[in-house]
């Protein structure tokens, strides 16, 4: 008898174990995502007054193209836009590992497990929130895609953070017309619900093994936070140095580029072809699309190259393409990209 009730013990302190560390996990998670939030948030917000009340945009100084001057390199390039994005990029490594973790032990991997029509817009709505460029979002895109096996979600999660951040749409509302910031709206949307399932379905990729990763084998504190530890080495060692080496290449093709991104080449479909492959190539900071597409207008440039630069500009860039492409296949990362070129042609030659 007494052997039985030792067994039963065992077994309930198992099964509270296991709630409190499920709870610990969503706690993990969910503190990481709100400190995410309330950081991009609060610049988001503060850009928007300073915005209303001055009627321009105040951004931190990053030089491109022929304004990057005779003294700068593409590694010089990249370290000024790293000091920029730093504090985003490491919310995005913390994330990704909370998210391996516990979508391989708790049943947040049942959120998308619905129809697909409710799984594109859970991943849109899990991703507009986050608020991060496409390079800081990246290292998010393998642990969701990796745990549910799940491709369109995870791309429509991927695009959503840079696509639909509500601080950029916004102020796209108070500092262009209204057609220009509805149009990059209506792109966003149709890339992150119907692009992103378009890229899934046509390029079938081999689905990823659940078991490359060790999960939470024990049940014990100490396993837990050794899965923590080796999901935040994962992420580091084999995302962050695709990002840092598409970061650097996008800034040496950067400085190839005319500081209009070819806005007066004179005939108007061209001249949106032009931004829109540039704009695919391009690596912005949030929300610095936004002076690039009015410099565009400045300087004469077609409101379909403006429109163009404000969609596919943050929607994605070489980085964010180099994860995808490591993580489910070459052939998806280069139909997303050609995907989101194709957006910004159409929408630019149409909306424009």
């Amino acid at each position: 008898m007494a052997t039985k009730y030792s067994v039963v013990d065992i077994v309930e302190k198992k099964s509270s174990a296991s709630v409190a560390q499920i709870v610990f996990q969503f706690f993990v998670l969910g503190l990481l995502v709100l400190l995410l939030i309330n950081y991009k948030g609060a610049a988001g917000l503060n850009q928007i007054r300073r915005t209303q009340a001055t009627g321009t945009l105040h951004l931190a100084n990053l030089k491109i193209g022929a304004h990057a001057g005779d003294d700068m390199t593409a590694f010089s390039n990249a370290l000024a836009y790293l000091k920029i994005v730093w504090p985003a990029l490491v919310f995005g490594v913390l994330i990704s590992a909370a998210a391996r973790t516990s979508l391989s032990s708790t049943r947040l991997r049942g959120l998308l497990g619905g129809g697909t029509v409710r799984n594109q817009i859970t991943g849109a709505l899990a991703g507009a929130p986050l608020m991060l460029c496409s390079c800081c979002v990246a290292p998010i895109f393998p642990a969701v895609y990796q745990r549910t096996r799940k491709l369109a979600p995870a791309l429509a999660m991927t695009l959503a953070s840079p696509s639909l951040n509500p601080a950029a749409l916004t102020l796209s509302f108070f500092l262009f017309p209204w057609r220009v910031a509805g149009a990059r709206l209506a792109m966003a949307l149709l890339l992150v619900l119907a692009g992103s399932l378009a890229v899934a379905k046509i390029t079938h990729p081999s689905v990823p093994d659940l078991n490359s990763e060790p999960e939470v084998e024990d049940g014990t504190w100490w396993g837990l936070l050794l899965a923590y530890a080796r999901s935040l080495m994962y992420v580091s060692l084999r995302t962050v140095p695709l990002i840092l080496v598409g970061i650097w290449a996008s800034m040496w093709v950067m400085r190839q580029l005319p500081s209009n991104l070819g806005a007066n080449s004179g005939i108007h479909v061209l001249a949106v072809m032009i931004i829109a492959t540039f704009a695919v190539l391009l690596t912005l900071p949030t929300l610095f699309e936004i002076p690039l597409a009015l410099s565009i207008l400045a300087a004469g440039g077609p409101v379909g190259g403006a429109i163009a630069v404000l969609f596919a500009g943050p929607a994605i860039n070489l980085p964010s393409l180099l994860v995808i492409g490591r993580y489910s296949s070459w052939k998806v990362a280069a139909s997303m990209g050609a995907v989101v070129w194709a957006i910004a042609i159409a929408g630019g030659l149409l909306l424009g």
